[in-house]
């Protein structure tokens, strides 16, 4: 999420992840990212960056298999960005649950 996305994204945006596991939303309200940042909680690692107004912004997250929301969030196992900049730390993440690299 971008200070710049003023509209939904465009098919060839959402092209660029390919994982059938990956979700992506349009969120213009920031629902889903105030939520995110409410229900953060250890054992959940602490993000060292993209946390403005409350809102995160360009973050990756990362559940395990099987990791459900219900009441809230579970904890993530991977919580960072901004994305392009962790691109190696998340790989490691998915690496570690049994994904591919």
């Amino acid at each position: 999420m971008l200070a710049t996305d003023w509209q939904s994204p465009t098919t060839r945006t959402l092209a660029r992840l390919k994982d059938a596991r990956a979700r992506q939303y349009w969120d213009p309200r920031h629902l889903v990212a105030l939520r995110l940042a409410a229900d953060a909680r250890d054992p959940q690692p602490k993000q060292i960056c993209c946390l403005i107004n409350k809102i995160l912004w360009d973050l990756a997250a990362l559940y395990p298999p099987g990791a459900e929301w219900k009441d809230a969030l579970p904890p993530a196992v991977f919580f960072n960005g901004p994305v392009v900049k962790r691109k190696s730390e998340l790989e490691t993440a998915l690496n570690l649950l049994g994904g591919p690299g």
